[in-house]
């Protein structure tokens, strides 16, 4: 049995992983060797020297996708997905507690949370509208992606979905499994949104993936959201098709993308 959401626009992109800061530097296809960690400019000061190296990503990615799509982003409602989160903070802190017996930071604590990177793009962006943090393992970005659809057609506006994972602490995950950092994001809108359109999509489940997932080195394959990777890929590339939102799934959700002329 095949389940079919209703039909959505993509009106803007944004990408972060190593050697490929933006959308752009994806498409041009050399990579940019000074490219090794995100710089988090889409955050104000004081919350780009509070974020992780995940909430910069992810705010960067957020920031990319806004722009495109030319809306406000004090006022678009946010979909945050990651599979672990702020992890790597959170076990520093455990680590703290129960080893060292010293104090844990207030302040380390407020950014340990999973939805902190949720909280410091709403600061930032002065956004007191709705924002939500979700965790699916690999099936993260379908999660996100399932929630925009509610809020789009609740609301009937445009939502940022930004999903992104960094690297997992060593003793949380065995080598052969580890990932490289990585984060996407999309601007979906109601399909009569007026105005430039990327690519149209609706969200399937039971059928099959035409679309051949992005070329990259198998430890940002690994990472739980290569599949909104792909899918800003397939995107870039003007692909039309239907496209696998878990790398580790022959079965399960796929985006089906019919790609627009470029805005």
């Amino acid at each position: 049995m095949t389940t079919t959401t209703t039909p959505l626009s993509i009106l803007g992109l944004g990408l972060w992983l190593q050697g490929y800061p933006s959308t752009r530097a994806w498409r041009g296809g050399t990579p940019d060797p000074a490219a090794t960690k995100p710089l988090g400019l889409a955050l104000d000061r004081v919350n780009r020297r509070r974020a992780s190296k995940l909430g910069r990503a992810l705010a960067d990615v957020a920031a990319q996708a806004v722009a495109e799509a030319a809306v406000d982003p004090a006022t678009i409602p946010t979909v945050i997905g990651s599979s672990i989160g702020e992890a790597s903070t959170m076990i520093s802190l455990l680590d703290q507690m129960w080893r060292q017996r010293v104090p844990m930071s207030p302040a380390g604590f407020t950014m340990s949370v999973h939805n902190a990177a949720s909280g410091l793009i709403s600061i930032t962006n002065g956004n007191r509208g709705f924002t939500t943090s979700i965790a699916a393992d690999d099936d993260t970005p379908v999660g996100a992606l399932l929630e925009a659809v509610g809020l789009v057609h609740t609301f009937g506006v445009p939502v940022v979905v930004a999903c992104g994972d960094e690297e997992p602490p060593a003793d949380l995950v065995p080598p052969e499994m580890a990932y490289e950092l990585l984060a996407a994001a999309v601007v979906v809108a109601p399909a009569d949104h007026p105005g430039p359109v990327r690519a149209r999509l609706q969200l399937t489940h039971g059928g099959a993936a035409t679309v051949a997932p992005a070329v990259v080195p198998d430890a940002l394959a690994r990472n739980p959201q290569a599949g909104l990777l792909d899918l800003v890929a397939a995107v870039l590339g003007g692909q039309s098709g239907s496209v696998r939102l878990n790398r580790r799934s022959e079965a399960g959700w796929c985006a089906e993308i019919d790609a627009c002329e470029e805005p």
